[in-house]
């Protein structure tokens, strides 16, 4: 019963995406066993007429019913909702749902709870790098992007959220070229830029996408992700070659999950734009994210 109790399983419900992390937790050290993710688009259309579809509702209660039957019998659960859920009107109606459906109790974290937390993720999943403090961590998600700084040994200094994300750009009919209007990130940058950083940190599924395609890999790994170090340049040579594909061809990128071929291209342009606000040339990529951020946190 020991390893039970030392092991743990959190859930995100996203704005694009269902994601599950069971680990085992102890002594400050997560170890992913299981890592899975369902594209639900839980946050479409969330932007025009702020309420959950129930539709979307409806896909995003079957992939978590698809996703706790993963977890092995007697491990602590835990819920969190993010973006889409925080921003409807309907989002805790959604949890009373969730609730129903499978007993757990959904958990809306503010923008600030969700940048912290990616935050932790990131700078504890790096820990062996050494990075330079202070350490500025973006987490680009379907419906927000979340910039927060702090020290690598944990330490929270500040940051905050703004609402543009992914799936929100994509939905407002906007081009995803370079002119694409993101001044909504401009004060949430600048708030991070008054700590003076010297590091750069971009999680989520995003940043890992563009990791494991600019590094050619012929499947996804969160191990060669984690810790890559990629330049502005490498960054928006990969977003231009992306702009050309078309949907059908960004599907067949091997290490491209499925769902995620229309909103990659506004995720990088939004990461562009942060590494251009910060700065800062280069930034390291990390699957340390609001998942293990969670879990680090319950074993604080």
């Amino acid at each position: 019963m020991r390893g039970f109790r030392q092991m743990r399983a959190v859930l995100d419900v996203g704005t694009n995406s269902v994601r599950l992390l069971v680990a085992k937790v102890s002594q400050g050290k997560v170890e992913p066993l299981t890592r899975e993710v369902k594209v639900t688009r839980l946050g479409q259309g969330v932007d025009e007429r702020r309420r959950l579809d129930p539709v979307a509702m409806g896909r995003t209660l079957a992939a978590l019913s698809e996703l706790t039957a993963l977890i092995p019998k007697g491990a602590p659960i835990s819920i969190m909702g993010t973006s889409a859920v925080r921003d409807a009107q309907n989002g805790k109606e959604f949890a009373e749902l969730v609730k129903m459906e499978t007993g757990l109790s959904l958990q809306i974290l503010s923008g600030l709870e969700e940048a912290e937390l990616s935050f932790k993720g990131a700078v504890f999943s790096l820990q062996d790098l050494h990075l330079p403090d202070p350490v500025t961590v973006v987490d680009i998600g379907g419906g927000s992007t979340e910039v927060y700084t702090g020290t690598r040994g944990g330490t929270l200094l500040g940051g905050g959220s703004a609402q543009v994300g992914a799936v929100r750009l994509l939905e407002k009919g906007e081009s995803s070229d370079l002119s694409i209007d993101l001044s909504l990130l401009e004060p949430v940058v600048q708030e991070n830029l008054k700590f003076s950083p010297k590091t750069l940190v971009a999680v989520g599924g995003t940043a890992t996408s563009l990791a494991a395609m600019i590094q050619d890999l012929q499947e996804y790994s969160d191990e060669k992700v984690t810790g890559f170090f990629c330049s502005l340049e490498e960054l928006k040579k990969c977003y231009r070659k992306l702009g050309r594909l078309s949907l059908e061809e960004r599907r067949h990128i091997p290490s491209l999950q499925a769902g995620r071929e229309d909103v990659i291209v506004y995720g990088a342009a939004i990461l562009i734009r942060v590494v251009e606000l910060m700065g800062i040339s280069q930034f390291y990529t990390s699957s340390g994210d609001l998942l293990y951020g969670w879990l680090w946190r319950q074993d604080s």
